[in-house]
């Protein structure tokens, strides 16, 4: 029986919390690396959605103790400074409601005599076993629903979001959205070809059908850039594959990577085109960044800056 003084003493030993202990992941852990084992000399672009099916990853994960940088660098986020600790940033209700609409565009433009849901049925049977294979059928089809949002619980969990570590810091431990993630709600793909602000696509000679270029002059498509008109001027063109990149143009703007601007711009064009000639861009990755760069300027501000640009 151990004494009352080394019994204090054993109390009083400060516990880590669960986040760096790693307790009630390691069973999760031995079993997910089990699984990895066979497929380690594999090409993992085949089986990595596969693999994780029915496996929904939140947050940092690590096999064992989180290593021994990243807890100080968890530490040292932890005792910052926090948008939930600023009472003006939970008091802005009044900004929520005006601004955070703009993070959640409606399926369909408003007086606009073209419906975007038309294009998307028109396009289905020629182009739904593309979008299948390049990981963004599910997230077109989303795009037919409008969201219902709430605003007072987004805007309190954003006064939780951490920059330095694009982390959310909950009371429980770190929380964020991951490239599985992405994979395992939207479909997107973890990995592949890289979004290529050029343009190339890092394309191999003989090794691939001659790509279909983007023929619809840029000039033409600033003159018609808002929603409305793009729809109207562009949802008949009568060459498919044109119509095609500039349906993604569209649906790229709109609902993926949305601007301030409202309106289509020309900044997607090398990708909309890549994903009409290739089934293997990488999209996962870019949607990420840019949903952690929307988070970081979300909160940089005091108040919180919900008019920033993109989807939330």
């Amino acid at each position: 029986m151990s004494s009352p003084k080394s019994r204090a003493q054993s109390s009083s030993v400060s516990v880590p919390p669960d986040y760096i202990t790693g307790t009630g992941i390691d069973k999760h852990a031995i079993e997910v690396r089990s699984k990895l084992h066979p497929f380690a000399q594999k090409n993992l672009d085949e089986n990595v959605l596969h693999l994780f099916k029915n496996t929904l990853v939140l947050g940092p994960h690590w096999f064992g103790l989180v290593p021994t940088e990243m807890a100080k660098l968890m530490k040292k986020d932890a005792d910052a400074p926090l948008c939930s600790e600023s009472t003006s940033a939970l008091a802005s209700h009044s900004l929520v409601n005006k601004n955070l609409s703009r993070s959640f565009p409606s399926s369909e433009v408003r007086n606009s005599s073209v419906k975007w849901v038309d294009w998307i049925d028109r396009l289905l049977p020629r182009y739904g076993a593309h979008w299948k294979r390049a990981g963004i059928y599910d997230v077109i089809l989303l795009s037919k629903h409008s969201i219902n949002r709430d605003e007072n619980l987004l805007a309190a969990a954003l006064c939780f979001w951490n920059s330095a570590s694009n982390t959310f810091d909950f009371g429980v431990g770190s929380m964020a959205p991951t490239l599985l993630d992405m994979a395992q709600i939207f479909g997107f793909r973890p990995h592949g070809r890289p979004v290529d602000a050029v343009g190339d696509y890092h394309r191999r000679k003989n090794q691939e059908k001659l790509a279909k270029p983007f023929t619809i002059s840029p000039a033409l498509i600033n003159q018609n850039c808002s929603f409305s008109n793009y729809l109207r001027k562009f949802s008949a063109e009568k060459d498919k594959d044109q119509q095609h990149m500039l349906f993604l143009m569209y649906w790229l703007n709109r609902f993926i990577l949305p601007n301030r601007s409202s309106a289509v711009l020309l900044e997607y064009k090398h990708l909309a085109k890549a994903l009409h000639n290739h089934t293997d861009v990488g999209l996962g990755p870019t949607v990420l960044a840019h949903l952690f760069k929307n988070l970081h300027t979300a909160t940089l501000e005091n108040p919180l800056n919900l008019s920033a640009s993109g989807a939330f």
